[in-house]
């Protein structure tokens, strides 16, 4: 895991962000930890309630944890094969469990010692951090022992179920959106509350006693840390078992056949090419067919979107901007109202996502397929039109309906949202073209570790950032020019952020929006030119 990580900028870039994030907020828990000690010093035992639930709220999401690592790429095998047959099950079950519990170490740790640190000192003793201590250890131990055979087991339900491995990437697009929905939108504290009467009664509660059996003035119980310690000790024996026989039933799985799915009603080989090389008669196919003018295009862009409907990891970097709208969408269900910008932030994230999901790297994202993809009869305006139509055809849409529906519902008039609507059509495609020509021209080959054991292949970062530049221009540049309401909006976010006290007037901005529409409109048939041409010429040395 540190040797994949030595090697992955973006992975390290992500850690350093987080690190920074940790730092500030240790010595928040720190002081909060202090006041709290400050009371138990006073001899007032009400912060002890808090730190029980807090401990509680640790081990549920510990456990949550531990589920999501066994049912995901933590609880795969690298080179699956080859280690089975060096190793029993067992041993290498044992050695995955261990890995997990050691990996997760630090993120528990490292918070309940400065919020412990800042008790200890509150109390004005160090007995404090023995009992934060023992309760890391024994919530690090319990939930990994329970939970990832839970999830491994579930791995192995997955593996042995058609209809639920097609259902996969679905089920855990629903798993991601509700964790950022929970954690990024406010709602931890409503949960925490709806499951406040669970939390507080035994053997949850013990925890909290178990933490605080150490610091004076706390009144914990000493038959409540006990019983913690006995649990905990009764749990790693039993989920180390019953780790080995999830494994076990895990990876001895038949995995469903391309057979079997089709039958069950899922999208087979056929979606992108049958024995002949034709594109299969599946309902993909059929749909596609009606923007498929040819055989080439329906198969490169049946093939893109198979490939991320079944290894849906490259699109994390499309999901990632959302986490930006949450307090958008937390307040307009707060309040019932649509801000002014709403329509065209659904516009921009919509062209965004087009680009990135499919064209922004299509040469760098077909991995071993490359070569085939090269020497088959489509040629380069065939693929470009492939990836184009895979982007644009869910997208566009989408995109569409929620950029008129938040014009119309933020106060535009019908026309004018249905205009708004419109525009997010061609924005969409427009977006989904250029997207291409960078992609041709900057690609990427270098996949990334996403999780434990499994890569993707984002943009370069020079088309990243390029692509994100002219999204982020040409989407303001439409809405200054066609909608007075976002006009004086962005007027006034340059009045304020402009640097060294520059000024813009509301028809110079007009001006620079007219000045930049016809340049960006000429680079889309540029970018199209450009990708064409990269893909025809392109040779593999």
């Amino acid at each position: 895991m540190v040797r994949r990580i030595r090697s992955q900028d973006v992975w390290l870039a992500l850690v350093a962000v987080s690190s920074l994030v940790v730092l500030a907020v240790l010595p928040v828990l720190f002081g909060v930890g202090q006041d709290w000690g400050a009371a138990f010093a006073s001899g007032d035992a009400a912060p002890a309630a808090t730190v029980g639930t807090a401990v509680a709220v640790a081990w549920v999401f510990q456990l949550a944890m531990a589920v999501v690592a066994g049912v995901g790429s933590y609880g795969e095998v690298d080179n699956e094969a080859g280690m089975l047959t060096v190793r029993p099950p067992r041993d290498v079950a044992g050695g995955l469990l261990l890995t997990n519990a050691v990996g997760y170490a630090l993120y528990l740790l490292v918070p309940f010692a400065a919020g412990f640190a800042g008790l200890a000192v509150g109390v004005g003793s160090p007995l404090p951090l023995v009992g934060g201590l023992a309760v890391v250890g024994v919530i690090l131990a319990s939930s990994m022992a329970l939970g990832y055979p839970i999830g491994l087991a579930l791995k192995g339900l997955v593996r042995r179920s058609a209809w639920l491995s097609r259902l996969k990437p679905v089920l855990g697009t629903v798993v991601v959106v509700a964790y950022f929905w929970v954690m990024f939108a406010g709602h931890l504290f409503t949960v925490v509350d709806a499951v406040r009467p669970v939390l507080a009664r035994p053997p949850l509660a013990w925890l909290g006693d178990l933490a605080l059996v150490t610091t004076p003035g706390a009144g914990a119980s000493t038959v409540g840390a006990a019983g913690a310690l006995g649990l905990s000790l009764l749990a790693v024996p039993i989920g180390t078992l019953a780790t080995v026989r999830a494994a076990t039933y895990a990876w001895d799985a038949d995995r469903p056949r391309a057979s079997e799915r089709d039958e069950t009603g899922g999208d087979g080989p056929g979606a992108t090419g049958g024995s002949d090389g034709e594109p299969g008669s599946t309902r993909l196919s059929t749909a596609l067919g009606v923007v498929c003018r040819r055989q080439g295009t329906l198969g490169v862009a049946s093939t893109a979107l198979v490939r991320a409907y079944r290894a849906p990891l490259q699109l994390v970097f499309v999901a990632a901007p959302l986490l930006f709208a949450l307090p958008m969408v937390e307040g307009i269900v707060a309040t019932g109202t649509v801000p002014p910008y709403a329509p065209w932030f659904a516009m921009l994230y919509g062209a965004w996502a087009a680009g990135v999901a499919f064209p922004l790297n299509l040469l760098g994202t077909q991995g071993a397929t490359l070569p085939t993809l090269l020497t088959a009869r489509a040629d380069g305006r065939q693929v470009v039109h492939g990836h184009v139509v895979a982007a644009a055809v869910p997208l566009a849409p989408v995109t569409a309906v929620l950029a008129a529906a938040g014009a119309a519902a933020s106060g535009r008039s019908t026309p004018e949202a249905a205009a708004i609507g419109g525009l997010a059509l061609a924005v969409v495609a427009a977006g989904a073209v250029v997207a291409a020509g960078l992609g041709a021209l900057f690609p990427r080959f270098e996949g990334i570790d996403v999780t434990g054991g499994r890569t993707a292949t984002p943009p370069s970062k020079a088309a990243f950032a390029l692509f994100s530049l002219l999204a982020a221009v040409a989407v303001t540049a439409v809405g200054v020019l066609a909608d007075e309401v976002y006009r004086v909006l962005i007027h006034a976010l340059l009045a304020e952020y402009l640097p060294f006290g520059s000024s813009l007037t509301v028809d110079g901005l007009a001006t620079l929006a007219t000045v930049a529409i016809p340049l960006l409109v000429v680079a889309v048939p540029a970018a199209y030119l450009l990708a064409v041409r990269r893909v025809d010429d392109y040779r593999i040395e």
